[in-house]
């Protein structure tokens, strides 16, 4: 969705050549914190089954790609911060 203010904003990064597969950073622009499930369309990354993605420099989980080749997040972000997470 295109960049409103009102809610969590992200770009996400890919490139299939790297272990490193993705890097999506996640803004949020209000005041108040934000809790939720964050889509992640992963079809360029080149994984097809399953990812390994880590929040910061935390420990990494595996999810299941859907069939449209995304992942669903959890994230929780406070107010006017932010934060990245690493798919590999």
């Amino acid at each position: 969705a295109r960049p409103t203010g009102r809610d969590l904003d992200c770009i996400l990064h890919v490139n299939p050549q790297l272990d490193t597969r993705g890097l999506a950073v996640v803004f949020n622009p209000t005041h108040r914190r934000i809790r939720k499930e964050l889509i992640l369309p992963l079809y360029y990354t080149g994984l097809t089954d399953t990812a390994r993605v880590r929040e910061q420099e935390g420990t990494g989980r595996h999810y299941k790609l859907d069939r449209a080749f995304r992942v669903r997040i959890p994230v929780d972000v406070e107010a006017n911060g932010y934060t990245w997470l690493v798919v590999e």
